[in-house]
């Protein structure tokens, strides 16, 4: 159903990946479809989050409309899933849980341990080579969180194994993290979405020590096995990760 990341937890932070099974969901969305608006009837999802939070021992996190962009919502009080489009959700109060949906993008989840502010985070492709992650992290910066007491966990995405990428699209990635994220294999490129996103982050003054990276691919992990937007060609559900602070 879910696995906690160990780095966060070390410091009494909660913060969940959740895969796709336990849930309710039939069909293309067996069986923890986290996602709205896919064809999954409402109840289904609406269930399969009451369990998760239930599993995992975490109150319901704020959502919102993501966009492969780098807009911040700040959020606070009761979660709700918000009409406004945000692929970065923070929170600077204990006990406020936020999460974002992914079906192969990459979710990063960060904290400062010290402060207690949170953020979640879609970081896709075109999210990347926004520098998202960039922006979450001076987002949290300027509610008063510092580098040095700040960590990173990156969930469960397609890996470099399974993303192939157009040479237009490599030429993006390649720029965005300094070289470091782009493999040639046979000739097709094939592009590390957690390369390019750790490159961010050690630019901003993270060491390796603060982040944490899952090695597995939604797209060819079978246990457990993840919804993948690529591998299902569009029709399928999505994960969820979530934080909250204590």
């Amino acid at each position: 159903m879910f696995y906690r990341s160990q780095l966060m937890a070390q410091y009494g932070i909660q913060a969940v990946f959740s895969d796709k099974h336990g849930g309710v969901s039939k069909g293309t969305f067996a069986s923890l479809n986290i996602g709205c608006n896919l064809g999954d009837k409402p109840e289904y999802v609406e269930k399969n989050m009451a369990l998760l939070c239930q599993a995992a021992q975490m109150p319901r996190p704020h959502q919102a409309a993501q966009a492969h962009g780098v807009e911040v919502l700040y959020c606070d009080g009761a979660a709700q899933y918000h009409q406004a489009q945000a692929d970065i959700l923070l929170a600077s109060n204990t006990a406020t849980a936020v999460g974002v949906r992914t079906a192969d993008c990459l979710p990063i989840l960060l904290a400062d341990v010290q402060q207690g502010i949170v953020a979640a985070v879609h970081a896709g492709w075109r999210g990347s080579v926004a520098h998202v992650v960039v922006v979450a992290v001076h987002a949290m910066l300027a509610k008063g969180a510092h580098v040095d007491n700040m960590l990173a966990s990156f969930g469960p995405h397609i890996g470099e194994c399974c993303f192939e990428v157009s040479l237009e699209v490599g030429g993006l990635l390649h720029h965005a993290s300094k070289g470091k994220a782009l493999l040639l294999r046979e000739g097709k490129w094939f592009a590390d979405l957690a390369k390019v996103n750790m490159s961010q982050l050690l630019r901003q003054g993270f060491s390796i020590q603060q982040i944490e990276v899952s090695k597995t691919c939604t797209v060819c992990s079978s246990q457990p096995a993840y919804f993948s937007y690529r591998r299902d060609c569009g029709k399928t559900g999505r994960q969820i990760a979530m934080i909250v602070a204590p």
